[in-house]
């Protein structure tokens, strides 16, 4: 295993440095000249002191890795925020991580400098002109063991979000548990439509370049655009959403298309239905693998192979499994009231362990409390139950969270948002199953006496604050909340009528 992150780069630029790293939308690099500008990258920032944080604020691009492995040769740790976020909501996150500066592209250059008391550097001439200043010499000042590499926010239960830290022993310890499940090479092509500042997009490039592989970025995917990626590039590994295999296989463009390079298929975020999945395999024809995993874990937690997805299984309900924990990494899940491990078949909290598990939360040392049991045991706040084989099942969420299309989403935010329109008198919001999504934000609102509000003001209220993929999709208006006799609301009776004829009460 390498020693951190930069080696990954290092090492296959040094065996091919004219092979492609990064094909697709955008610039085209190969792992020389990616080597190099990451190198000028570096020698600027090695002017900061080790530990300092620098942001990262757009779509896929090839600046991400420059950034990414530039400060991992300075010693510095890359902050990647999700460009979808609100102004506040970035503002908030560059502050609590006390961001040196800043890299974004140019749609999000003036809202940053409105938010941020910080250097913005624009991705474009500015930036060119910030890498040609700086001589292509690598500091080798990089971060090792418990060290940042990564600040990764997650959005908190309690309303803000949380940075997670991601240790350069963690993320590449990742790289090599992760990678391992998988048949890649330096011939790999693997497609990465999920966003980088996601770990799970920029853990799948990561393995990829592990590899010496090329990665094919998607800087605006669409199903169709994603579809003309896969057939054009030879596409042979590409992670993917349930939502958009769905849509993939439903487009008409799908049903001619070449895919006879593609091998291995990984998904996540939600379960896939025994129909769709058979739909998929008969339209790739190629291996399909579903994870489970967590920002705190670096994505790296349960695999459900290919094996345990065949059509004819002969274990009843195995496909709604989440899979067995990937070798390396621990999962059993927690007797919440003897406090020992759960019988198989009986449901507790999902507990992980491992060399892939976060250190712990930026500048929180209660959430970090909170968050372990003894034995460095972290608890994932999902209720589940694992079976006599080891395949882990999941039921429901312990803490309130929403996986939309991937993304997570705390109700906590949204409602305290809700709670400043002047007509709500207290809001509770759930997900609910979704078609698209998997699932996707609900609002229960109550009014205040006398006022009035209609679903339109409570859409148009939250999207003038928050980031629209956290925005409820449905509000419902209520004269009262179910509590319990401490005055608890009772979401799970909100949640309810809505997943009463789901098997699984999360997507």
């Amino acid at each position: 295993m390498s020693s951190g992150i930069a080696d990954l780069l290092r090492s296959s630029a040094s065996r091919s440095p004219g092979s492609p790293v990064v094909t697709g939308d955008g610039r085209a690099l190969t792992y020389g000249e990616l080597a190099e500008r990451s190198d000028r990258v570096a020698a600027a920032l090695a002017r900061l002191a080790p530990g300092s944080r620098v942001g990262y604020v757009d779509r896929n691009a090839t600046e991400y890795f420059e950034l990414l492995f530039g400060a991992a040769k300075a010693g510095v740790v890359l902050v990647p925020l999700n460009f979808r976020l609100a102004p506040d909501e970035m503002r908030w996150i560059l502050g609590d991580a006390d961001v040196s500066l800043v890299v974004a592209g140019p749609d999000h250059v003036e809202a940053l400098r409105g938010a941020a008391d910080v250097p913005v550097i624009a991705v474009g001439s500015d930036y060119e002109e910030w890498l040609a200043g700086q001589e292509p010499a690598d500091p080798k000042r990089d971060a090792t063991g418990d060290a940042l590499v990564v600040l990764m926010y997650s959005s908190g239960t309690t309303g803000r979000p949380k940075g997670v830290h991601v240790t350069a022993a963690g993320l590449a310890s990742a790289v090599e548990l992760f990678g391992a499940c998988f048949t890649l090479g330096p011939d790999t092509v693997s497609m990465v439509p999920i966003p980088y500042y996601h770990i799970a997009g920029a853990g799948w490039a990561l393995i990829t370049i592990a590899e010496g592989g090329t990665l094919v970025q998607c800087r605006e995917p669409t199903p169709q655009s994603m579809l003309g990626q896969l057939v054009d590039h030879r596409v042979t590994h590409t992670a993917l959403v349930p939502a958009v295999i769905q849509i993939m296989t439903e487009l008409p463009s799908a049903r001619d298309a070449d895919f006879s390079a593609l091998r291995q298929v990984v998904y996540g975020a939600s379960p896939i239905s025994e129909s769709l999945l058979s739909r998929a395999v008969a339209l790739f024809g190629a291996e399909f693998f579903q994870s489970y995993g967590l920002t705190e874990t670096i994505g790296v937690t349960t695999l459900l192979g290919p094996d345990q997805h065949l059509p004819d299984n002969p274990v009843e309900g195995r496909l709604r499994s989440a899979g067995r924990a990937v070798p390396g990494m621990e999962v059993a899940v927690l007797d919440l009231e003897t406090g020992g491990t759960a019988a198989p078949g009986t449901a507790g909290e999902v507990i992980v362990r491992g060399p892939c598990v976060t250190t712990g939360y930026w500048r929180n040392a209660a959430a970090t409390e909170a968050a372990f049991l003894p034995g460095g045991w972290l608890r994932t706040g999902d209720a589940g139950s694992m079976d006599s084989d080891g395949y882990l099942y999941l039921h429901d969420r312990l803490k309130d969270m929403i996986v939309s299309g991937g993304e997570n989403v705390y109700p906590a935010e949204i409602e305290s948002v809700l709670a400043g329109h002047p007509a709500v008198l207290e809001a509770a919001v759930i997900g609910v199953p979704s078609e698209k999504w998997g699932e996707t934000p609900l609002a229960v609102v109550v009014l205040r006496p006398g006022a009035e509000a209609t679903e339109d003001d409570m859409l148009t209220w939250a999207r003038e604050r928050l980031a629209h993929y956290k925005c409820p999709t449905k509000t419902v208006f209520s004269d009262a909340l179910p509590r319990n006799p401490s005055g608890k609301i009772l979401k799970r009776e909100l949640r309810r009528p809505w997943w009463e004829s789901s098997e699984r009460r999360i997507g």
